[in-house]
């Protein structure tokens, strides 16, 4: 689908098809063995709507670096569509409409190491999942630290809070604005989770009204998330981020396995046990950091799963069933 502020009519009605064929999908998928998540995988929906993040000539975080955007597009070992995004210089905001809509949504920010952000795995599969249980979901493609911008560290999160702001501000779409979820794999989760954390950090000048609303989602829901960049850091997402030469106040201020203000919203936390890229000792940091301020978090540790599993998980690994255990907490927390 084009970029743009407009969507034909046809565009819409296909849009409208295809999400009544996520419903017959998503009852299936509560009877089908491990829960049957791999057909929005292999479902082909694209976005309703795709919108720039920021208007032409506002974006924060500059100067551009000397970089041309591309998206890299293959197909894993079981024939899926496996499309990254790298070196994002037009940041955008992909809105999926929800069938039968509750007036939830959620923010999905996929994961790629703050160097290349996931469009189909970890987003765009996410996002009709979410879409079948009546939730709209807006899958963001975020520009990368890992291409040294001006703006360093901050650009990415600059695009988390612009678009949450965009979300609650509506227009395109009604959603209700107290009931704006997060969702971040690994690197996304970091970036999730600085949405959480960093909520009155002002990371760029106001543009419009829309920069007048809060950028703290209202629950935040974590797969496999980096969560530390000091001891124990992950080094690709650290060098990303802070470059080679990471000071440790730098370090310090983009980890969240400390004592955390009192301020984060409820989360939802998953994670393999013998996760290979991102150790388990994350999450088991995040839990105490966040129990330790007296705050709200669900964690389940699975023996069995794999990092970036999104939707494609073995369905004879516990782990794969992530998206019942997070729509029943997204329920129980009046965030669906």
């Amino acid at each position: 689908m084009r970029i743009g502020d407009t969507t034909s009519r046809r565009a819409m009605l296909k849009g409208a098809a295809l999400a009544t064929g996520s419903a017959v999908i998503a009852a299936r998928a509560q009877t089908a063995p491990g829960g049957g998540f791999l057909t929005f995988a292999q479902d082909t929906r694209e976005p309703d709507l795709v919108l720039p993040l920021w208007p032409e000539g506002r974006m924060p975080g500059g100067p551009v670096p000397a970089i041309t955007e591309r998206i890299d597009d293959q197909t894993d070992n079981a024939g899926l569509r496996y499309r990254v995004a790298e070196h994002v210089t037009r940041p955008t905001l992909a809105y999926f409409a929800a069938t039968n809509p509750t007036g939830a949504s959620v923010l999905i920010l996929p994961g790629g190491g703050y160097s290349r952000v996931g469009i189909d795995r970890e987003g765009y599969e996410a996002a009709r999942w979410f879409n079948a249980q009546g939730v709209a979901a807006f899958v963001l493609r975020y520009r990368l630290p890992a291409d040294r911008w001006g703006g360093g560290a901050l650009v990415a999160l600059q695009d988390a809070q612009r678009a949450m702001r965009l979300i609650r501000a509506g227009g395109k779409w009604s959603v209700d604005p107290k009931r704006v979820t997060v969702w971040g794999g690994s690197a996304g989760g970091h970036l999730a989770m600085s949405l959480c954390v960093k909520v009155y950090d002002r990371t760029y000048p106001a543009i419009d009204a829309a920069d007048r609303l809060l950028t703290r989602p209202d629950g935040a829901m974590l797969l496999y998330p980096v969560v530390s960049m000091g001891a124990g850091a992950h080094t690709g997402s650290k060098l990303a981020l802070l470059g080679p030469d990471a000071a440790a106040a730098d370090a310090a201020a983009w980890s969240f396995d400390q004592r955390l203000p009192g301020i984060t919203p409820p989360i939802f936390l998953a994670h393999a046990v013998h996760d290979r890229v991102v150790p388990v000792d994350h999450a088991l940091a995040l839990f105490g950091a966040v129990r330790g301020s007296g705050g709200a978090i669900d964690m389940h540790l699975f023996e069995d799963g794999a990092h970036g599993l999104g939707l494609r998980g073995d369905p004879a690994w516990p782990m794969s069933d992530w998206p019942n255990l997070a729509r029943r907490w997204q329920q129980r927390n009046g965030l669906a």
